[in-house]
């Protein structure tokens, strides 16, 4: 299965157990509806993920980055589970530049979003027997996933790729318009306040298009959960 991420708006704890600093947060909450991403909103089940954040090794990163390393369930850095509210991972935070720096963003609040890459397992997804009644979008059900990647990030955003949206097509049985991956390079500059979202779509796109450039200037700009 392809390759996604989500993103959770929501501060982390962090505490100090001797010489190490620990932060613990929700890499993802169960039953919460998502934004729109792209033409359907999502949920994740209780239980979605908890034989995989088990068995697998999985490892922690700040900002999808893997030079920013922080922690991996091998080397017991990295612990993560599933309770009644949702996936949670736990980090003892290392003593390098990228550690302390960010237990200090931390502690300032400066950081407050978490988010995790997953695969979804095969029957792991179904449409919800209800729309969602305030957008009347369809809503996507995980209920089996692999988590691969947890941790911190600076800017909350839902990318969804091409091939993915073509998963989650079959499986809501609607036609998704988006188009994302396209639109990397204004939405970094947009994330790091060097650009500003275009007021006003390029000249002769195609209402697909434009869609596409509308939710990813909204995406970029608000989302939360």
């Amino acid at each position: 299965m392809t390759t996604e991420r989500r993103n959770l708006r929501s501060p982390a704890e962090v505490r100090t157990e001797g010489d190490t600093v620990v932060m613990r947060g929700y890499a993802y909450r169960f039953n919460e509806l998502s934004l729109n991403l792209g033409g359907f909103r999502e949920r994740i089940l209780p239980g979605a993920g908890a034989d995989s954040l088990q068995s697998r090794d999985v490892f922690a990163t700040f900002n999808h980055n893997n030079d920013n390393v922080l922690g991996r369930q091998a080397a017991g850095t990295l612990r993560t589970g599933e309770d009644s509210e949702g996936g949670w991972y736990e980090i003892d935070l290392p003593n390098t530049t990228v550690g302390r720096d960010l237990a200090e963003l931390l502690r300032r609040g400066d950081v407050n979003g978490s988010s995790f890459t997953f695969r979804v397992r095969a029957d792991g997804q179904r449409r919800a027997t209800e729309d969602d009644p305030e957008t009347g979008l369809p809503v996507r059900e995980i209920t089996a996933m692999d988590v691969i990647e947890v941790g911190p990030v600076l800017n909350p955003a839902y990318p969804t790729t091409d091939a993915a949206l073509r998963s989650i097509e079959l499986c809501l049985g609607v036609t998704l318009a988006l188009e994302i991956e396209s639109e990397t390079e204004e939405l970094a500059e947009i994330a790091t306040g060097d650009g500003e979202p275009a007021t006003e779509p390029e000249t002769g796109e195609d209402d697909t298009r434009k869609n596409a450039r509308a939710l990813a200037r909204a995406l970029t700009t608000g989302g939360r959960n």
